[in-house]
């Protein structure tokens, strides 16, 4: 019996969790869960970081934490708990299969079985911000050496594991040539460690359009941080963010609803859970 932490969040959330734990559970998962009150209450309650001390003891002794959608008050110097999170938790790997649900949904890509593998804490996502003049402000693209060793080797690891033949990486560095093209280049080192692994490299635009049109020609896929890629129309996105000891779930991977959602979007977040812990 497994026991994890739940965070059933603000908007739609309670909703989502409720039909995700409901099913969950009917599947035969084995787990225990200790619910806790983050999000939008405990920020008006006066805490900026969204989320209690105690929450975090229970989230980081349970070691996996299945959350909702999280509103973020605007202004007034609240923090992003979903960026806190991720920060906290040392959660540097955002891995999201794609898998076709033929024959169960008509889809023009049956075969579709891609893993998008995206850096998690850096790129702009670090949220280094200020103001150069009255007119300008600077936000900061930062890609390291490190950051950009673990996440590449994490793929490669996991394609080796899963049993999975390919490795493509999508950066911008035609443009950002430093910053992408540190990525890229770290890229191309850490590939020749995996020779039993194909390995290949494209530019973000045409490998945007690439995937949307023929997504079977790939495998598993690395990109920094500002990659924003999914593939949802075909298939699912199981969003989970990863480190060694640590797992985060998402049951919504693009903010929070304020309203009832689609039957579509609901059988998109719902699956990704059950995925993840089958």
């Amino acid at each position: 019996m497994k026991r994890i932490t739940v965070a059933k969040g603000d908007g739609i959330g309670p909703e989502i969790m409720d039909a995700t734990l409901k099913i969950i559970l009917a599947a035969g998962a084995q787990i225990e869960i200790d619910e806790i009150e983050v999000g939008e209450k405990v920020y008006l309650a006066g805490n900026t970081a969204g989320i209690a001390k105690e929450s975090w003891d229970i989230i980081r002794r349970n070691k996996v934490f299945l959350k909702a959608p999280i509103t973020t008050p605007q202004g007034g110097g609240y923090k992003s708990l979903n960026v806190t999170t991720r920060k906290f938790l040392g959660l540097y790997a955002n891995v999201r299969p794609c898998i076709s649900l033929h024959p169960f949904v008509r889809t023009k890509h049956p075969g579709m079985d891609v893993v998008i593998i995206r850096e998690n804490e850096e790129d702009l996502y670090a949220g280094i911000e200020h103001q150069q003049t009255d007119e300008v402000v600077q936000c900061l693209k930062l890609i390291s050496r490190p950051g950009s060793e673990k996440i590449i080797r994490y793929a490669f690891e996991y394609a080796r594991q899963y049993g999975r033949k390919k490795v493509t990486c999508f950066t911008k560095d035609n443009i950002m040539k430093q910053t992408d093209g540190l990525f890229h280049k770290i890229f191309d080192e850490i590939a020749k460690e995996y020779p039993d692994i194909e390995n290949e490299h494209w530019i973000v635009d045409i490998g945007s359009a690439k995937l949307a049109d023929t997504p079977e020609a790939f495998d598993v896929l690395v990109l920094p941080n500002l990659c924003l890629i999914g593939v949802s129309v075909d298939g699912f996105i199981s969003g989970w963010r990863m480190c060694w000891r640590m797992c985060l779930v998402s049951t919504a991977c693009a903010g929070v609803c304020l309203d009832s959602i689609g039957l579509a979007t609901g059988i998109s977040d719902i699956s990704c859970v059950i995925w993840t812990f089958s």
